[in-house]
């Protein structure tokens, strides 16, 4: 059953996260209250994380969000799984959420 409240956008943007060392990761989709992360190094389910995205021709966006779902590389039928972790915006700056609108239109 879709759990998802907003529009999601597929956008591949450069996003560091920390889960007590700096990572580096490629986010897989965007909207305006969440992100999927594409990560193998992802944070546990409930932990509160530090987001630096990087959207091109723009100044650098600092949020907060926290992980709700976490997602292992698991092949099936379909192929695989992305690996990663579902994370919610705790309160998204409005910076963030014109880039978001932005690229939605």
């Amino acid at each position: 059953m879709e759990q998802r409240k907003a529009k999601r956008i597929i956008k591949r943007l450069e996003v560091k996260f920390n889960t007590g060392v700096e990572n580096t990761a490629i986010t897989s989709d965007l909207s305006e209250n969440g992100m999927f992360i594409r990560t193998n190094r992802g944070a546990e389910h409930g932990s509160v994380i530090n987001i630096k995205l990087n959207p091109p021709n723009a100044r650098e966006l600092f949020l907060t969000g926290k992980v709700v779902r976490v997602s292992g590389q698991c092949q099936g039928l379909l192929g695989g799984v992305k690996s990663g972790m579902g994370v919610q915006l705790i309160s998204p700056p409005l910076d963030y959420m014109n880039y978001v609108q932005s690229i939605l239109n």
